[in-house]
């Protein structure tokens, strides 16, 4: 019987002849390939400790198990169990950041891709070596942040051990509002808009580009906002005149904040808005400007883990101008101000030296020049949806009134957040100062203690985040002075957990593991690292005990 085409062309591509010599030495590879790779990590993790970890995770559900106080015994399980999978998670990632393989590829691999055009998870390149930030990117092109579908699912988006996000940014804000009011405060939000918004130009091409652009759902907030009566002063119109004026770009090209001449630009506009909420009556400040250069590679640049010679992202320069008082110095907050900043990260850029771009030129700074007045300035990098009013609720949860005497509060957030960010409602009560059974060291106290981690909050993996320093949560029990032996019981302990894209010592501790470290009194050294980001203990009641300062012994 003859066969057609079709049969004929089947009969030759359907059948595949391997001779068994070679399906033997493929089997063989493959099989020698996923067995390799395991045990040469085994063994160059012998010393690292990662093996341990899985004893330390039963090590830490007994730790836990001794601080759940008066609870049931479902809450007791509850609690315990989604430990387990959160130090599971960790133990998932701890073995990822260790693997000799990634080490070995990622920056070639990263390198190559880049010639291609390509990123990674958290960088998209743009044209003439501009970086941008893909949850900025998110922001832009993603579904409308008040969609209702949106709020359902991100509502839903969290891991089953965590607690859910609350999406919606307009029940926060006039929660806070409301707040504010009660005390006769009057609230100004600064929603700051992400670079993309006025340099799309350097992502794509589009000749009708009409700036500045925003997620569909900003104008039904910004029209929501007024029917509340809560004032919203946009910077977007303000950054888009300053760029058509001076015909220079008004954001860092490796970075994901604003230049600096751009953002004194805001602050100036800022200041004269404000005028109308402060008392006329107070005497000038008479601070003064100082003028600076200063070179650094942005933060988007760092996230693709560039290193040695594929590094090949420009610096860049800028001029800052460093405010300072009278006497010289550089300006610092005054807490009984009647104008109090909340900001985030594009208000520390400038003000941060961590940071890389200079210190005492931050947002703040510049307002309260623009101002001729002292300002108030609670500020952390990242989470600006969140962070500082819960910063604020700690303050005022531990008996100290920070909202005393102020007329008006600026809550500066980047815009990105509002589709991105976790917008929990937080209560600003003040309760009576409590007597704390946590040891906290006097003013100027320097303590050698030796102690057991009885909770430590997660680290983000280097270039995960735009910021290459975080500061990590330690609750710690069973704390003795190693030259005294006297108890003190238990504290709760801010340190480092990664410098300068590198994880410290303090990011490798589990719970149920005994440290060595030197305590400090935080009043003494928050003025200096209260602004940086900073990882929190999944325990809310912990958080509002009075915190201390920890660095590794050398």
């Amino acid at each position: 019987m003859r066969l057609n085409r079709e049969e004929m062309a089947a009969l030759e591509v359907g059948q595949t002849t391997i001779s068994h010599g070679l399906s033997a030495s493929m089997v063989f590879l493959f099989v020698g390939l996923i067995v390799t790779v395991p045990l040469v990590q085994l063994f160059l993790d012998r010393h690292d400790g990662v093996p341990d970890l899985i004893v330390r995770i039963n090590q830490m559900i007994s730790v836990e198990n001794g601080q759940t106080g008066q609870v049931s015994a479902f809450q007791t399980l509850w609690r315990r169990n989604n430990r387990l999978l959160a130090r599971m998670g960790d133990f998932e990632e701890q073995l990822e950041k260790s693997s000799f393989l990634r080490r070995m590829l990622l920056s070639p691999g990263q390198q190559l891709l880049l010639k291609l055009g390509y990123g990674n998870e958290k960088v998209y390149p743009g044209k003439k070596g501009w970086l941008f930030y893909r949850p900025d990117m998110d922001y832009l092109i993603g579904q409308g942040f008040l969609d209702s579908s949106t709020l359902k699912e991100r509502s839903q988006s969290g891991k089953i051990w965590e607690k859910p996000i609350e999406p919606d940014p307009v029940s926060a804000i006039l929660d806070f509002n409301r707040q504010l009011n009660q005390r006769g405060i009057k609230l100004v939000l600064l929603p700051t808009p992400i670079k993309a918004s006025l340099h799309p130009e350097f992502f794509a091409e589009n000749s009708s580009w009409h700036l500045p652009l925003q997620n569909r759902s900003w104008q039904d907030f910004i029209d929501r906002m007024k029917e509340e009566g809560v004032d919203v002063f946009d910077a977007a119109p303000v950054l888009k005149q300053f760029l058509q004026q001076n015909d220079q770009p008004v954001y860092l090209a490796t970075d994901t904040h604003w230049r600096p001449e751009a953002m004194e630009e805001v602050a100036r506009r800022v200041a004269l808005f404000l005028r109308g909420y402060i008392s006329t009556d107070e005497k000038s400040m008479d601070y003064r400007r100082k003028s600076r250069r200063v070179t650094n590679v942005g933060d988007i640049a760092a996230m693709l883990q560039l290193t040695g010679p594929s590094r090949t992202a420009d610096t860049e320069e800028v001029e800052i101008h460093p405010v300072v008082s009278r006497s010289d110095e550089l300006w610092q907050p005054v807490t009984e101000a009647e104008v109090l900043l909340l900001g985030d990260s594009f208000s520390n850029i400038y003000s941060l030296s961590g940071m890389g771009w200079g210190e005492g030129s931050g947002f703040g700074e510049q307002v309260s020049f623009f101002l001729d007045r002292p300002v108030d300035l609670v500020s952390q990098n990242d989470a600006g949806a969140f962070a500082t009013r819960e910063m604020l609720a700690k303050e005022m949860a531990r008996g100290r009134d920070r909202l005393a005497g102020k007329k008006v509060v600026v809550w500066q957030f980047a815009s990105r957040e509002l589709s991105s960010g976790n917008w929990k409602h937080i209560e600003m009560d003040l309760k009576k100062k409590q007597e704390s059974g946590f040891f906290v060291p006097e003013p100027g106290e320097s303590l050698h203690v030796k102690a057991v981690v009885a909770a430590v909050s997660r680290s983000p993996q280097p270039g995960a985040v735009p910021y290459k320093d975080n500061i990590i949560t330690l609750h710690l029990v069973d704390v003795k002075g190693v030259s005294s032996g006297k108890e003190y019981g238990q504290a709760l302990v801010y340190c480092w957990g990664m410098r300068d894209n590198k994880l410290t010592r303090f990011a490798r501790v589990r719970a149920g593991q005994e440290i060595d470290i030197k305590l400090v009194d935080w009043d003494s050294v928050a003025e200096k690292y209260s602004s940086y980001r900073r990882s929190t203990l999944d325990d809310e009641m912990l958080e509002l005990e009075l915190p201390v300062w920890g660095e590794i012994r050398p």
